[in-house]
């Protein structure tokens, strides 16, 4: 077996290539102004490194920011080396214009943000004075104080040149790093600006160059071609042309191709410099301005775009809602319309509307409400609103007319500006419902029903009369409440509450009185209920709320409750009668037989009864029986049933259940009626029971059967001395019975044990063992090899059966342990209760355990279930012990019954395993179905694991993967194999 771990690869590529490419940038703009300085040592050359360094300060963080500077270091230096050869001052002043764009690039931070950077005039005055300006001078001062320290001879010169090269730097190239994005050029081509730019790009150096070369005062032209570069392109597109312009005329001057006028030797140390300033900052100043006037003139675009969007819905919400729009001007008593105005009242759009005309045009009951409405908006300033009525050619139309008041400069209102919307169909179809609102609330008071409306969320919108007297809440009390809050529903009058009244099972018939649904209201009083719920939904199928209607049917079901009792019970005892009991024993046999559950069924028949009832008198006998039947009642368990089959003869069924815990529910109560004693009229009685107990499974499943059989064992019991419990045992022939000779029943046995192991898997992993399962066998003198179980049931006594206990033990530690340990495999040991609670056998387990190289938690001990149950206290030390070993524990042969779950002590339990019988049939009988779930459900909550088998087909193992058991084994997943081959392999566990 192995395993594979796959880890992801991080690939560190795309990292890295910023800063490869950043780096190369740096070396080029760095080679070109070395390149400049060598030409022409007299023009010192414009330095481009310190404003990319600055933008990468200002647009990265951490990590990204210090390899992107390492990068810009490390080009600059491959730059200097290159041209000028490694020497320190180099270096030196490298690391300078390092820190100058630290400085720079924080106070930049400071002033601006990265996002808003060069969106207004403003903002490039900060990048200007700042880095443009501030910087350079402390960079110049630092690098003239470095030259002196390092031995130099700092001029005047020297620092000029050092701060006019940063500012043209900065001014040049600076704006175009702050504002380059990753995608411009795919943006520049889809927006079909690319082309324009490099036009203007071309046409602005053909036109630097020829003025440079041949007009007089040439950097008046170059600084207009550059304006005219600011008006045409976008800011970006602009800055970068200005950098291509700077770079040609730098290099233009270092080749002497721009004739310069003779000025004084102190002027000449700047004078190369002041056009590349004179022209840089208006150009720049203009692509600014040029920049904020798009903007504007783009948010103006955008307004007037919306407002026309707006105005369109407007029109068209107001054509599609039937909505006419008006306007009155009070001051000059005029009015406008609109279109759907004229239309709404009849008339042809030549008229000209006046207000009298308005009110001339309502009924003449409407007139002196819109008057006073008019009225009250114009002198209280109150919002007006109104419906009226007009008559048309089409009949009486309802007209809802809104407005909104306006004042002049002196607060006086000036003109309404309303709507007049047709509201006929509305008012009519209003008026109907209402109409059949009022039919329906005097309806639904004068049922006998109680009736309760909610909506979609279950609260209370209406109650009638009687659902008000039946739940105690007013309507006015109950309006906005859950109905859960009101209406308090149990099953029975003291049973269970209901959980939820939408999800309860509604009784069909009468047979379960005790599950009649009962109504508690708020005044203590109850009453037996029937109720419907039935859904409100609109057209379209939208639920809308609910509709719930109760009826008092408290007479009916309990008169039906009487009938039924009486037809269940006998009236004396009060227990189910024979015919309960025939009813009953019909589900029984079914189940048994369908399902291959096991039940038991008991006949008890008192002794002595009949002395009683003859020497005392029949109202003896009745009270005897009374008192008899509560005595066993209180010895039975929940689920056991208990029945009088007439005169003094009982029966009792108790389902799902063993012969050996069907026999101690039964002894109990013979026991408890052996020992009673009955006392009438001073007289003291003594009487007993004898009771006869039958196993019911699917090979005895016919009804006359189990009564003849229950009967014949009752009847052994009184002619067996009274007072006595007997088993019918049937004694079938085993398949292959174990039988032993003397020798062998006397002495342990003299061949070795054989260990067979079943892998246990995951059913969704069957290709891996999650453990084994050890199974050993034992061949008899005649050469029949059997199970270890079917052996030891053939063993005469319990020192017989404790020496196989031992020499298993001893077997498996002594052989197999060591190579177990060795392959790290995880095995299930099956015990014996019997040899656990034996205290020499105890010793003997725990000290292999010490001793062993295997050690405790790769050992799961397997007991039997029932047996375990039995003597649960006296185990539960040596279980924790075992626990403490490492050791985990399951219980096989867990059956049907489910109380076990409330049996066992889940804390000291790890694995659970199935009954073959649940299994078997999994995949074709619901009912194991479900009830393997439900047994894995009720495991799972307890943290414990299930565990099934043997599985032999594929489908049985499709369907306990479904319902999701722990682990399974059998043919359908691998063969059992020896335990010496399984050690002999060559694989090795894997944990």
């Amino acid at each position: 077996m192995t395993t594979h771990t796959i880890s992801p690869a991080h690939s560190t590529l795309s990292s890295f290539r910023p800063a490869l490419l950043l780096g190369l940038i740096c070396f080029i703009a760095s080679l070109f102004c070395l390149t400049l300085r060598v030409l022409d040592n007299a023009i010192s050359p414009i330095w481009y490194a310190s404003a990319l360094m600055t933008a990468v300060v200002f647009r990265s963080r951490g990590r990204q920011q210090a390899l992107l500077l390492l990068a810009c270091l490390a080009g600059t230096l491959g730059a200097h080396i290159m041209v000028l050869g490694p020497h320190w001052p180099l270096f030196s002043f490298a690391f300078i214009n390092l820190l100058q764009s630290l400085l720079g690039g924080y106070l930049l931070r400071l002033l601006i943000k990265p996002e808003s950077a060069l969106d207004s005039l403003m903002s490039w005055l900060k990048i200007v004075v700042t880095a443009g300006m501030l910087v350079p001078l402390a960079s110049g001062l630092v690098a003239l104080w470095w030259s002196h320290f390092s031995g130099g001879t700092p001029t005047l010169r020297f620092f000029t040149v050092w701060v006019l090269s940063e500012v043209i730097g900065m001014l040049a190239l600076g704006p175009i790093c702050l504002l380059w994005q990753p995608r411009y050029l795919r943006l520049q081509v889809q927006q079909d600006v690319l082309l324009a730019t490099l036009i203007a790009l071309a046409a602005s150096l053909l036109m630097s160059f020829l003025a440079l070369r041949f007009l007089p005062w040439p950097f008046t032209f170059v600084m207009v071609i550059l304006f005219w570069v600011a008006v045409r392109l976008p800011r970006l597109a602009a800055f970068l042309v200005f950098f291509a312009n700077v770079s040609l005329i730098s290099l233009m001057l270092v080749l002497g191709l721009v004739s310069m006028p003779a000025f004084n030797s102190s002027f000449m140390i700047t004078a190369p410099w002041l056009p590349l300033l004179l022209i840089l900052i208006p150009s720049h100043m203009m692509t600014m301005v040029m920049h904020a006037f798009r903007e504007e003139k783009k948010h103006i675009r955008a307004s007037e775009e919306t407002n026309r969007r707006l105005m369109e819905r407007i029109t068209l919400a107001n054509e599609a809602g039937g909505i006419g729009v008006w306007e009155w001007d009070v001051m000059r008593n005029e009015m406008s319309w609109d279109r759907r105005m004229y239309t709404i009242y009849e008339l042809e759009p030549t008229l000209r509307p006046t207000y009298a005309f308005w009110l001339s045009r309502l009924l003449p009951e409407d007139r002196p409400l819109a008057q006073e409405a008019v009225r009250r908006a114009l002198e209280d300033d109150i919002p007006f609103s109104m419906e009226c009525r007009i008559t048309t050619r089409n009949g009486l139309r309802f007209i809802r007319t809104q407005a909104e008041s306006q004042r002049n400069a002196e607060g006086k209102i000036a003109r309404l500006l309303g709507i007049n919307q047709d509201i006929t169909e509305l008012r009519l179809l209003t008026e109907a419902l209402y109409r059949e609102k009022e039919q329906m609330l005097i309806t639904l008071d004068a049922i006998g029903e109680a009736v309760i409306s909610t909506d979609e969320e279950m609260r209370v919108t209406f109650m009638n009369p009687v659902a008000e007297q039946m739940s105690g809440w007013t309507q006015e009390q109950a309006a906005g409440k859950s109905l859960g809050d009101i209406l308090r529903i149990t099953h029975g009058a003291r049973g269970p509450e209901v959980e939820d009244i939408l999800c309860c099972n509604l009784p069909g018939t009468m047979n379960d009185p005790d599950r009649d649904l009962v109504l508690h209201n708020a005044s203590g009083e109850h009453f037996a209920i029937q109720y419907s719920l039935t859904p409100l939904k609109t057209v379209t199928g939208k639920n809308i709320g609910s509709v719930m209607v109760m009826q008092d049917v408290s007479e009916s079901r309990e008169m039906l409750k009487r009938l039924h009792y009486s037809a269940s019970h006998d009236t004396l005892t009060r227990l189910p009668n024979r015919a309960s009991f025939d009813h009953q024993l019909k589900r029984l046999l079914l189940s048994a037989s369908e399902r291959q559950q096991q039940h038991v069924l008991v006949f008890i028949d008192l002794d002595r009864f009949k002395a009683v009832n003859d020497s005392a008198g029949h109202a003896a006998g009745d009270a005897l029986l009374t008192e008899l039947a509560e005595l066993m009642t209180h010895r039975l368990r929940s689920n056991d049933f208990l029945a009088r089959l007439g005169g003094d003869e009982f029966g009792l069924l108790i389902a799902d259940c063993g012969i050996s815990a069907a026999r101690q529910v039964a002894q109990d109560i013979v026991n408890a009626i052996n020992d009673y004693r009955f006392l009438w009229e001073s007289k003291l009685y003594r009487i007993g029971a004898s009771a006869g107990l039958t196993l019911i499974n699917g090979d005895n499943c016919q009804s006359s059967e189990v009564l003849a059989q229950a009967d014949l064992a009752c009847y052994n019991a009184k002619h067996n001395g009274r007072g006595q419990l007997t088993v019918y045992e049937t004694r079938p022939q085993p398949a292959t019975p174990v039988t032993l000779t003397f020798k062998e029943q006397a002495t342990p046995p003299d061949k070795p044990l054989r260990w067979q192991a079943w892998s246990v898997s995951a059913p969704g992993k069957t290709q891996t063992a999650s453990f084994h399962l050890l199974q050993p066998r034992l061949t008899n003198a005649q050469g029949h090899e059997a199970d270890i179980t079917d052996y030891r049931a053939a063993l005469p006594n319990d020192t017989r059966r404790l020496a196989l206990d031992h020499a298993l033990i001893e077997s498996f530690f002594s052989l197999y342990a060591p190579g177990i340990a060795r392959k790290g495999l995880q095995i299930v040991l099956p015990l014996t209760v019997e040899g656990l609670m034996n205290v020499a056998w105890q010793k003997t387990l725990f000290s292999h355990l010490d001793a062993s190289p295997l050690h405790g938690d790769a050992l799961i001990m397997s007991l039997e279930t029932c047996a375990l149950l039995q003597h649960s206290e006296a185990l539960r030390p040596v279980l924790q012990h075992l626990r403490q070993q490492g050791c985990r524990i399951l219980l096989r042969d867990f059956g049907r019954n489910l109380d076990l779950f409330k049996q066992i002590a889940h804390e000291q339990i790890d694995f659970i395993q199935l009954s073959p019988d649940l299994t078997a049939n999994v995949h074709f009988n619901l009912m194991d179905e479900m009830l393997v779930s439900i047994i894995h459900g009720q495991a799972q909550r307890l943290n414990i694991a299930t565990v099934a088998g043997p599985v032999d087909l594929a489908m049985a193992l499709s369907t306990l993967n479904s319902i999701g058991i722990d682990g399974v084994w059998g043919d359908a997943l691998s063969s059992c194999v020896p335990l010496n081959t399984l050690l002999e392999n060559s694989f090795f566990a894997i944990k």
